[in-house]
């Protein structure tokens, strides 16, 4: 049984996101638990009393609107063709929304945290979406960003971009694995390669993936001359890939990749899911 959470503001975005989860996970069984968050209110110090009083007047109005919009959400998902892998569960959260997926993903023991990507303004939010942004080196489960324009197809190919620091992959990819073995779909390992060749150091990490990996047919790719942002969105886009991994690391690979240089120009090339895994799983 998998715990799978689905973080929502009832936008078309996050519905799209919620439908791409359960067509992605249609043969699974699971348990999806619909969230909504929203922030609580601070009362100013000068007008504590008036404050405080227009305080739980809004806090009801968000809070009501919440249950009115997980009731509607939940009438769509009930109009859907059943299915009986799946099991609903909803909840509401007065906190701010890191944190409440933070708590929710230790109470349910969640194995992946599935939302969509179009955010707030600025570079990194435009990439990725400000509440996935948020989330990325928060938890140690998956995340799965959802492009607003994806529709779900068949998963034949799924991209894993690596810079080969990894000592050891156990568990951590085992998201990666499970879809690549349902699916019989192929993994495109690609490498931006710096140097002329691989240290010794990354040769071996690359050993211990390919073991790792087995025996979900899996293909190596290295690319040289070009940036760590450039050369990812070019095998993307060139492999036509139906997905993308990456692993959030700091001061490495993932800050390279989305940084604010080159996060606007990777944004307007944002055509697939892409699962981030956080380092502090492996």
């Amino acid at each position: 049984m998998k715990n799978i959470l689905l973080p929502t503001d009832f936008s078309d975005n996050s519905w799209k996101a919620i439908s791409y989860a359960l067509e992605l996970l249609k043969d699974a069984e699971c348990t999806f638990y619909l969230m909504h968050s929203y922030e609580p209110q601070v009362a100013a110090p000068s007008t504590a009393v008036t404050s405080k009083r227009a305080n739980s007047i809004i806090m009801e109005s968000m809070k009501s609107e919440a249950v009115s919009g997980l009731n509607k959400l939940k009438k769509q998902i009930d109009a859907l063709p059943k299915n009986e892998n799946h099991t609903f569960k909803t909840s509401i959260v007065n906190d701010y929304f890191t944190s409440a997926v933070k708590t929710k993903v230790k109470e349910h023991s969640i194995d992946a945290v599935i939302l969509g990507t179009k955010g707030a303004s600025g570079l990194k939010e435009v990439t990725l979406g400000s509440n996935t942004a948020g989330l990325i080196g928060k938890l140690t489960c998956p995340i799965i960003a959802v492009p607003s324009n994806v529709v779900f197809n068949d998963i034949n190919e799924i991209g894993f971009a690596v810079d080969y620091s990894i000592n050891s992959y156990t568990n951590g990819l085992n998201l990666l694995k499970a879809l690549a073995e349902h699916f019989e779909a192929q993994v495109s390992v690609v490498h931006i390669l710096k140097d002329k060749a691989l240290t010794p150091e990354k040769a071996s990490s690359k050993e211990k993936l390919i073991a790792y990996l087995k025996p979900v047919p899996t293909h190596f790719y290295q690319l040289t001359d070009v940036s760590v942002a450039k050369g990812t969105r070019i095998f993307s886009e060139s492999r036509k890939l139906d997905m993308m991994c990456v692993i959030a690391k700091k001061h490495n690979f993932f800050e390279k990749l989305f940084n604010k240089s080159q996060s606007k120009s990777i944004s307007h090339h944002a055509k697939v899911p892409l699962i981030i895994f956080n380092e502090a799983s492996f």
